[in-house]
């Protein structure tokens, strides 16, 4: 967003950053993959459907223009019984509704999955070309880089305490490492925060029906030379809908590195990439966490607490992390994962009916929060945010002078207002 207000407008941007650089936590750890838009309900889903097929584009040239690693290694979506082939069938339907080009997608059968993957056994799969390997961490301080010609400046290293707003715009608190204090003023407040966006937004005591989940996912590698003879990436249809629970996959990593994962184990905060917690008190703050009764709802559901005991067991056991992937690559064992790969933490949002599925903007007086932005959310980053653009010039949010559209136009191959004023609201 950084990016796209100061190519746009003549406008001071600061970007606040928690870290001494950009994009460290889950834009790095993540699997790395863009994938292209085959699993979206284009109905359900519309937005972001639509922002990872856009934003596939940007990323190729932003990679070609920094010689960063583009690998379209391409992905099987594979099905683990009978009854998932129905979905694959699905699939396609979407993928071609999104957008994305009938020669990048394949339906397969058994023999057909085979027949390019000799060590993975199901009974059908679609077979997406290009989802492509990348580092979105360096993609995106790349970005940054072209942000900072445009003249946003970094405040990195700051972490929001609190934040007002009044008539005349958003006053920021912040605090840094050594426990410095200062303070940010602002005519427009853009909260993109990830894991911390909800709790930023309850400071302004907005969202205040929604409470937060944090889920840890992670990732084992394989050993050479097994893990070479698998070429693409390998993910299976989820099995269990309602809860964020992803079922494992077989990564094939922009530096060739294979690895399996991820679980969700359940942990206190965003940030907690080992054990529970970070600390005690990050324990207490979330024990003591606003509004209760979408959790008490939620842990009351059995199935939902069977869950977090199994995801947990496979956090301890690399076995059982194990034989979830040997349900479709037969030949998988635990004596072939030998170290622990990078840990992300995924934050879900909950309300009076348990997870929210999609992605969540909420509008204040002189800010505008973005909650809840979860998966595919690396691939869609670039048009999902200049889709929130557009939405904050809809608003009245922008009385700026416009810069010249030659200064995005090299990396961004669409036109401004047809693409992103047209893209629909958030439900």
């Amino acid at each position: 967003m950084a990016f796209w207000l100061s190519s746009l407008y003549e406008c001071s941007v600061c970007l606040i950053e928690m870290e001494e650089r950009v994009g460290i936590h889950c834009t790095t750890r993540n699997t790395g993959v863009i994938h292209r838009p085959f699993y979206l309900d284009p109905d359900r889903k519309r937005v972001f459907a639509r922002s990872a097929q856009k934003s596939y584009f940007l990323w190729r040239r932003l990679a070609s223009r920094f010689s960063s690693p583009w690998d379209p290694v391409g992905t099987l979506e594979v099905a683990t019984t009978e009854e998932d082939v129905k979905v694959l069938g699905r699939y396609l339907k979407w993928a071609l509704a999104n957008g994305v080009a009938d020669e990048e997608v394949e339906l397969l059968d058994g023999a057909g999955v085979k027949n390019l993957e000799p060590d993975v056994a199901c009974p059908g799969a679609i077979h997406s070309k290009t989802d492509t390997g990348v580092f979105f961490g360096e993609l995106t301080a790349h970005l940054f880089s072209l942000a900072e010609k445009n003249g946003v400046r970094l405040l990195s290293g700051s972490r929001v305490t609190a934040v007002e707003e009044d008539a005349d715009g958003t006053s920021i608190q912040l605090v840094d490492a050594g426990g410095s204090r200062s303070k940010v003023m602002a005519n427009l407040a853009v909260n993109a925060a990830g894991g911390a966006s909800l709790d930023i937004a309850h400071m302004l005591s907005l969202a205040e029906g929604y409470a937060d989940l944090h889920f840890r996912g992670e990732y084992w590698q394989v050993q050479l030379p097994f893990s070479r003879k698998i070429r693409r990436n390998v993910y299976s249809i989820p099995r269990v809908k309602e809860f964020p629970f992803l079922d494992p996959h077989f990564i094939v990593r922009a530096d060739g590195r294979r690895e399996i994962g991820p679980n969700a184990v359940l942990v206190a905060g965003p940030y907690a990439y080992r054990g529970f917690a970070t600390s005690v008190g990050e324990i207490a703050s979330k024990v003591a966490e606003r509004p209760m009764s979408p959790m008490i709802r939620l842990f009351a559901n059995p199935k939902f607490l069977s869950l977090v005991a199994s995801e947990w067991r496979s956090s301890i056991s690399k076995r059982a992390m194990c034989a979830r992937v040997a349900r479709f690559i037969p030949s998988m064992d635990p004596s072939l994962l030998e170290a622990r790969g990078v840990a992300g933490v995924r934050s879900s949002l909950l309300d009076a009916e348990g997870f929210v599925p999609e992605a969540v903007e909420v509008r204040g007086v002189h800010s505008l929060h973005i909650l809840n932005y979860n998966s595919p959310g690396a691939t869609g980053a670039p048009a999902f945010s200049a889709r929130e653009v557009a939405r904050l010039r809809e608003w009245g949010q922008l009385d700026y002078v416009e810069r010249p559209v030659q200064r995005h136009s090299e990396l961004w191959p669409y036109d401004w207002s047809s693409d992103f004023q047209a893209l629909e609201p958030l439900n």
